[in-house]
């Protein structure tokens, strides 16, 4: 690492490439985090806007059929209460709104205990489907059976789908047991109350529909994976539910009792008839509800989808986009490492010859360039600089030659005249010494002179001047060969 760092001080391009990878970054970053905060979004609002759709399309289909089989019964209502003076009629009706409704599986028609004293104490008809598609239609009338297939011996004024619209005195959807039971009736019925001329209640007709023939294509309604639909009925029972174990024996306050507060106000919620969506936390997965009321709000069809579904595709295009990114910075790399380089080199080379002209190598030639921007015009510069710089030491080097030589030859000039003076002051020293002689003599002249002044003779003056005439003539020799000196030296030079 620390290698790596001292690399990219020391080096133009590496730190070229450093700025730019780093402001590369900080933009994809920037941008990425933009882009998936809006994704996130968008997946947010299309996905649930999706799994709404498809809840509403289904729930608009069960609406139809509970519409299609509440018309049909209140409809067989009217001509039951128009014909209760004839009871064996209400063979003839139960066995016509099964065969022309096909959503319906059963249809019975019963009555108060005694209201028929003919008919014994309970009379009722029964028609009914032996299986759901079937186009057959079987009649019965034992008063204790009220769906031959999973109910025995039960007398029909026990059951729900009996008391409960007698007790309410409205039409009703229900299922043909009371809560508790564990009978695992896969019907629901449609019960709507009889009355008489005076008002008074009478008896139910009653319609069942199959719950498997709307359950599969609930459960099926999987707009994402791992996502499930569930229908609530009255007090939060289970009408479909992916887990057959919660159908008939589970009620969904007490499923989500553990459950945090959203959760169970969600349900209420739900037991309301109301509409929604919530994020919530259930069953420890983060997770999308949407739910909607239907047959008169008396239950509710909701679709559950967890946050990892939802979120999915938007995770899998964060991973390409990431990939993407990753690829994208290393090909910038590559590519600034390659042409920071590449463009770069002619500096590199600069910065060797300078280090060489640095070391004292001139002549070390720059080729020119044909490129047309900075550093081209550095390098030619430089190299022109170079060649200058080349031919001025050059020039130099001969002058310091020249030079040099010229020195040699005043040094050797600058001795011989040296010499020469030498020699010359040697001369004038023995000639200087050549005149003590005479001069001392002139001086004993004079002296003799000046001690004989009184007593002196023409003769002896005659002597001496000539004595001195002779010494001053020896003087004058000595003086002439010295001035004569720098003449000789002039002429020897």
């Amino acid at each position: 690492m620390i290698r790596i760092i001292q690399y990219i001080r020391n080096t133009l391009s590496a730190r070229i490439c450093w700025w730019v990878l780093l402001s590369v970054t900080i933009l994809f970053v920037a941008a990425l985090l933009i882009m998936f905060r809006y994704s996130h979004n968008a997946i947010e609002k299309e996905s649930l806007a999706k799994a709404e759709q498809m809840l509403n399309g289904k729930v608009m289909d069960i609406e139809n059929m509970l519409h299609r089989v509440n018309v049909a019964t209140t409809n067989m209502r009217w001509n039951v209460e128009q014909h209760l003076d004839d009871p064996d009629a209400m063979v003839k009706y139960t066995m016509q709104v099964v065969r022309s409704n096909p959503d319906i599986v059963g249809c019975a028609i019963a009555f108060e205990p005694n209201y028929y004293p003919q008919k014994g104490e309970l009379y009722m008809t029964y028609a009914f489907r032996p299986e759901p598609e079937s186009d057959e239609v079987l009649l019965s009338q034992d008063p204790t059976i009220i769906q031959p297939n999973e109910f025995k011996t039960v007398p029909y004024v026990a059951v729900n789908w009996y008391f409960i619209p007698k007790a309410e005195n409205t039409t009703c959807w229900v299922r043909p047991h009371a809560p508790g039971d564990t009978i695992n009736s896969t019907i629901v019925t449609c019960s709507v109350p009889l009355h008489d001329k005076e008002g008074n209640f009478i008896g139910v007709v009653a319609s069942d529909i199959s719950v498997e023939d709307f359950s599969s294509a609930i459960l099926e309604t999987k707009p994402f994976p791992d996502s499930y639909c569930a229908m609530l009925g009255v007090q939060g029972t289970y009408i479909v539910y992916p887990d057959s174990t919660y159908l008939y024996h589970k009620m969904v306050r007490e499923v989500v009792k553990d459950e945090p507060e959203d959760v169970r106000t969600m349900v209420e919620s739900m037991l309301a008839g109301e509409d929604g969506i919530r994020a919530v936390n259930m069953f420890g997965k983060d997770s999308y509800v949407l739910y909607k009321g239907l047959n008169n709000k008396h239950w509710s069809a909701c679709m559950v989808c967890s946050e990892k579904d939802i979120f999915y595709a938007n995770r899998r295009y964060q991973i390409y986009m990431l990939i993407i990114t990753i690829m994208g910075i290393l090909l910038i790399t590559l590519f600034c490492l390659y042409f920071v380089s590449r463009q770069l080199t002619p500096l590199d080379m600069l910065a060797d010859s300078a280090e060489h002209i640095a070391n004292g190598q001139y002549s070390e030639p720059i080729p020119s360039t044909h490129r047309v921007d900075e550093i081209g015009i550095l390098q030619n510069s430089f190299g022109a600089m170079q060649t200058s710089l080349s031919r001025n030491i050059q020039q130099i080097s001969q002058l310091s030659e020249t030079l040099k030589e010229n020195n040699e030859e005043l040094a050797e000039i600058h001795a011989h005249v040296k010499e020469a003076d030498n020699v010359k002051m040697n001369l004038i020293h023995k000639i200087a010494d050549k005149m003590i002689m005479p001069i001392k003599e002139i001086e004993g002249v004079v002296n003799h002179l000046e001690e004989r002044r009184e007593s002196v003779t023409v003769d002896d003056v005659q002597t001496m001047s000539e004595e001195m005439m002779v010494h001053t003539k020896a003087i004058t020799d000595l003086l002439d060969q010295m001035l004569d000196i720098p003449k000789k030296k002039k002429k020897t030079s």
